[in-house]
């Protein structure tokens, strides 16, 4: 039956690398599910989109992508709707949940449209008075490009001059900008896995004031907790909240969603990711391990889900 399953995939393209400022995680991620691909018997390919690639797609005559590219290049809509074009069937959400999700000013005012918690926020631009977000949102807060992932783009700001350093460098992107309420406390993020939510993972960034760039990938002093630590019913009670707001954005095969808790154990959501990482950092396969399906299993699973 196994051997059936992975002869349904004639020729699998991994899609990996590009120019987005998360190319080295992407890099990384692609490796190792190309790698798992062909451990499991999957005619596999590694592609980086950062050379021409449409041309290659077709004359290897591919039949599936797995979509391993961060960031805009992987997680905006482009990709998706060039692979529809070319009618190769590709891992993760549509174009269009795609496009929405990878903007958090969009994720949080949906979420919030339909009675999600997310943390107090607000748009600023050039002519936002600092004044005004530190009266809607204390010090410190949150400064945040909208488009980016891997916390590239977010700074935790506690004055006028960080404000205004932070802000001069980001506000060149020509992207959303929003600043955020400070959440203290650890982070959580549950994995989405076909429909069903994962266990729990409890991030606790040792020596960061948030989980930032360093602490993701870099840090060995990050520490992951799975099982969670929560009560079963919590939790339970979370994840069943968390698989409703992935169904809100229409979130296909798999993803991640990060949140804090408040005082009632609720998420407060920060963002949805429809490509997260899958390095030996990474929180899904993590969650996926403590569900008992390994890193391999996992790969091809999000495979099978193709569409």
């Amino acid at each position: 039956m196994m051997n059936d399953e992975i002869k349904s995939f004639s020729k699998v393209a991994v899609l990996y690398g590009g120019s987005s400022s998360e190319r080295e995680i992407s890099l990384i991620t692609g490796k190792a599910v190309f790698d798992s691909l062909q451990l499991k018997g999957v005619n596999a390919i590694l592609i980086d989109t950062i050379e021409p690639f449409i041309e290659v797609l077709k004359t290897e005559e591919v039949s599936h992508a797995w979509i391993a590219l961060h960031g805009s290049d992987g997680e905006d809509g482009k990709i998706q709707s060039i692979l529809r074009m070319l009618n190769i069937k590709h891992t993760g959400s549509d174009p269009i949940t795609c496009s929405i999700t990878m903007n958090k000013y969009f994720t949080k005012s949906i979420l919030q449209s339909n009675g999600f918690k997310t943390p107090e926020y607000m748009v600023v631009g050039l002519s936002t008075k600092y004044e005004d977000i530190v009266n809607e949102l204390s010090e410190p807060f949150v400064l945040k490009q909208c488009s980016e992932g891997s916390s590239i783009g977010i700074f935790m700001i506690e004055s006028r001059e960080q404000y205004l350093t932070h802000f001069s460098e980001i506000v060149k992107n020509n992207d959303w900008i929003i600043a955020e309420q400070f959440m203290k406390g650890d982070e959580y993020t549950s994995t989405y896995l076909n429909g069903k939510a994962l266990p729990i993972v409890k991030i606790k960034a040792k020596n960061h004031e948030f989980y930032d760039y360093e602490a993701k990938y870099l840090s060995d002093e990050t520490e992951y907790i799975c099982p969670c630590e929560l009560d079963e019913e919590i939790e339970m009670a979370i994840n069943n909240e968390c698989e409703k707001a992935f169904k809100l954005f229409n979130v296909k095969g798999w993803g991640r969603l990060d949140f804090f808790l408040d005082e009632a154990s609720r998420p407060l959501i920060l963002e949805i990711n429809t490509v997260p990482g899958m390095t030996t950092h990474s929180l899904v396969p993590m969650s996926a391990k403590q569900a008992g399906i390994d890193f391999e299993s996992l790969c091809f699973e999000i495979l099978k889900s193709s569409e």
